[in-house]
């Protein structure tokens, strides 16, 4: 049951609406689990303003002593388990990164975002060598434009490639539909076309984007089965 952690240590990234396109795709079809370890409770609160028919489970985790169990219980009866963790690099996120099967580090692209990512993508990897096993990271590039990429952008991704980073091919527009699901607290699939703008483009950015983490986990699990029964305190 493959366990996917969202991580950044800056705001404003798009890892909670990243979370969700991802949680809702999937459960068109699996079970799926939210762990919500997000101190600001994004997921609560859509829910608490009336959100509703999302079709996953959302469980809410926010201590360092609960997240281990709140994933293994998770587990247990889903099929894909999804976590939104709390912006900032703790015990917490650490927990929830040593039982992963795939970290998502969300940027923009710019200098500040790509700074941040990279905190987050140093702190997964020191997280793996106190395991003792390869942790898989993969950078989302989220917010982009319809049409160009910027200069700035494109040398982002060079860089990353260029240190062994690995990127997500698919990217997230900057779309009215992904801002909409907080917005009007709805769901990507109940969004009204007469309130929002080209629904149609925001389903098909959001499919494709699943499908990839898809066959990212399938080639991750073909040559790698990590052992998810890591004690905490090992990363304690």
């Amino acid at each position: 049951m493959p366990v996917i952690t969202f991580f950044q240590t800056k705001g404003g990234t798009g890892k909670t609406t990243s979370a969700f396109l991802l949680a809702e795709i999937l459960a068109k079809g699996n079970s799926v689990t939210v762990i919500e370890a997000d101190q600001n409770k994004p997921f609560s609160e859509w829910l608490g303003q009336g959100g509703q028919d999302h079709g996953f489970e959302i469980v809410t985790a926010l201590e360092e002593d609960e997240i281990v169990k709140a994933i293994h219980d998770a587990t247990m009866r889903s099929t894909f388990v999804i976590i939104d963790s709390e912006g900032s690099a703790n015990l917490t996120v650490a927990r929830a990164a040593s039982v992963s099967d795939l970290v998502i580090v969300t940027s923009n692209g710019k200098p500040l975002d790509q700074r941040h990512a990279g905190k987050a993508i140093k702190y997964v990897k020191d997280v793996s060598k106190r395991l003792g096993r390869e942790i898989p990271i993969r950078v989302l590039l989220t917010l982009q434009p319809a049409v160009a990429r910027s200069r700035t952008l494109k040398q982002a991704e060079e860089d990353m490639r260029e240190h062994g980073i690995e990127v997500f091919e698919s990217q997230l527009i900057n779309r009215d539909a992904f801002a909409a699901i907080f917005g009007y607290c709805t769901t990507l699939f109940n969004l009204d076309p007469a309130k929002v703008n080209a629904p149609d483009k925001g389903y098909f950015n959001a499919k494709v984007y699943a499908l990839e983490v898809l066959r990212v986990l399938k080639a991750i699990e073909q040559n790698v089965k990590p052992d998810k029964a890591v004690k905490s305190k090992e990363v304690a």
